[in-house]
């Protein structure tokens, strides 16, 4: 899809790092592809080495977290936002805002691991203090969302550790609130907060009277009969086990911090998104639910603890599978389509440079996208029966005819058309010089 493809084709052209905008911490899953490249590998071993980079971050995070930090609830929790609640996000590499999640969910396992270290004397505090401080500031730069994820990190950990007589956890409470009013009132990204708060902050009193026409409130409730009623059974189950341990106060902040953060998401992004958007900015009451779950049921006897950990397991499990059956023949008929239909065909013609619009494709299941012309560019190189091509699309060629008709272009995507033939790896990607042209192809027969 989209964003993959056009991180993959900068990252292997550029044979560096490739993070658009200030998103630095998307090269975090990069090293492999970029090492990879650096060795020559072929075209179609980079596409394994990237695809299989985003495993790998979720790996190493389970590592530091279940291993290092001998946190299981953790673990579990990073496994949880990897399959519940999600459906076509999982087939999409995401970057920033699972970072995000990753980063509470390891600070989460830092704070009770730094906890347990008695035997670090008068170091302690300021060790636990400063790694504390290190890991919210890069958690929170990594996305606006985190910070609904580490406060409720910071409060689960003070309610749970019975550390709210201490001014420890009130320090970062205070350290996070500073850096979210920086970035809102004074630093250059306000902007970008603002576009996430602002609905929020113009309408508070209406917010819950308009809640059921928000765009996201509406995925929810259309989706949940599928997507997330395994997530409905791990908030039931969670209520459960941290109510049987904490009583009341630990399933009261869960279940507030789950509503408040519910009401902020669908206000957030009334306007909706893409699918693919709308299952990402759930993911939080996964990590919450998931987090509570696994944490409450460490101290319950081995018999209920295991009965509890089977239906943790059949959770995830169920829901990775309904996902994986539901989505993956529709990506995997994607794919063919753009490589036994549109590509075959292209491959007929004498000019390796095409538009078409996107009324053409619009039969194809998932058949539109923006990088179109990327795509059909490393499909058609990979397969040892095509020559290098692209199919460029765009509903109005007239108004891109000059770039059309410059023999050197190359159009990657719709907001970039303008990528001179010299700028390629020539190791990669390679297009003949010739102008674009219309390609009038009817898809329609072929479905």
């Amino acid at each position: 899809m989209s964003d993959p493809a056009f991180y993959f084709f900068n990252i292997v052209n550029q044979v560096d790092f490739f993070y658009p905008g200030v998103r630095y911490t998307a090269i975090i899953n990069q090293f492999p592809l970029v090492i990879a490249t650096r060795m020559h590998l072929s075209l179609d071993s980079l596409l394994t080495v990237y695809s299989v980079s985003f495993v790998v971050v979720r790996l190493f995070y389970f590592f530091l977290a279940n291993n290092v930090f001998k946190n299981r609830a953790a673990g579990y929790a990073i496994i949880a936002i990897s399959f519940v609640g999600v459906a076509e996000s999982y087939f999409r590499p995401t970057s920033e805002s699972t970072i995000a999640l990753l980063n509470s969910i390891l600070l989460y396992a830092w704070l009770c691991y730094a906890d347990n270290k008695s035997n670090w004397g008068r170091l302690k505090s300021p060790i636990s203090l400063f790694v504390t401080i290190l890991l919210i500031v890069f958690g929170y730069v990594t996305h606006p969302i985190a910070l609904f994820s580490l406060f409720f990190v910071l409060v689960f950990f003070a309610l749970e550790k019975y550390k709210l007589n201490t001014l420890y956890p009130y320090l970062a409470v205070f350290f996070l609130f500073a850096i979210f009013t920086f970035k809102v009132f004074i630093g250059k990204n306000g902007v970008d907060h603002n576009s996430l708060y602002g609905n929020l902050i113009q309408s508070p009193f209406s917010i819950l009277a308009e809640l059921k026409t928000y765009y996201p409130y509406r995925f929810f409730m259309h989706h949940f009969k599928w997507i997330y009623y395994p997530y409905a059974i791990l908030l039931g189950f969670a209520l459960f086990a941290s109510f049987k341990k904490h009583k009341w106060y630990v399933p009261a902040f869960l279940a507030a911090a789950t509503f408040v953060y519910f009401v902020i998401a669908c206000t957030s992004f009334k306007e909706g998104d893409s699918n693919m958007q709308m299952e990402k900015i759930f993911l939080p009451m996964i990590m919450f639910a998931a987090l509570v779950f696994a944490a409450s049921i460490q101290q319950f006897s081995y018999k209920n603890k295991m009965g509890l950990v089977t239906i943790a397991v059949v959770v995830v499990a169920m829901s990775m599978v309904i996902n994986l059956k539901k989505y993956k023949p529709k990506y995997t008929k994607r794919i063919s389509d753009i490589r036994h239909e549109v590509v075959a065909l292209a491959n007929n013609l004498e000019n390796r440079k095409l538009v078409i619009k996107s009324e053409q494709i619009k039969q194809m299941p998932l058949g539109y996208c923006w990088a179109y012309g990327i795509e059909t560019l490393v499909i058609s190189t990979i397969d040892k029966n095509t020559e290098p091509l692209t199919v460029f699309i765009f509903d109005d060629p007239e108004s891109i005819s000059d770039k059309m008709k410059q023999p050197d272009n190359f159009m990657p995507a719709r907001f970039q058309t303008s990528f001179r033939q010299s700028n390629f790896n020539k190791t990669y990607f390679n297009l003949p010089e010739q102008e674009y042209i219309v390609w009038d192809e009817d898809f329609k027969s072929y479905h």
